[in-house]
């Protein structure tokens, strides 16, 4: 994965000063990613940064009203919001797919005027839609 090669090299970098040599790490990765008050060097942790403009990603495709999310909501989501299979030799599509269920997971609703809200779908009681309810 291109992210565990790019944090590869600033590991060495920061060992040896070259990004093709390997050194004896003597503090931990996340330490040297933690905030220079508890004693890192405020590094950014690429994993936790790719994560976090994913799920901005997927949460403007959830929920952004823009035509080209609109498009492509349109192009690639079943009715059942599960993605279709046309995209599965992307390598992007599996990781939206994971933090799309993510974020439907953890969003609800509260009732007011909004066109977004799916009365059949959406969580109303607790974890479950109204088509699980039997």
């Amino acid at each position: 994965m291109f992210l565990n090669q790019v944090e590869q090299w600033c590991r060495n970098f920061i060992w040896t000063g070259d990004i093709m040599k390997k050194g004896i790490a003597t503090i931990n990765w996340d330490t040297i990613c933690s905030p220079l008050e508890n004693e890192g060097l405020k590094i950014i942790n690429l994993h936790h940064e790719n994560n976090a403009y994913l799920l901005k990603l997927v949460w403007n495709f959830a929920y952004s009203n823009k035509p080209w999310y609109l498009l492509l909501k349109a192009m690639v989501l079943k009715s059942t919001y599960k993605f279709r299979m046309v995209y599965r030799f992307s390598s992007l599509w599996p990781e939206i797919n994971q933090f799309y269920s993510t974020i439907l997971y953890y969003t609800s609703w509260t009732v007011g005027a909004s066109y977004f809200i799916n009365f059949w779908n959406d969580k109303w009681c607790a974890t479950t839609s109204l088509t699980n309810i039997t």
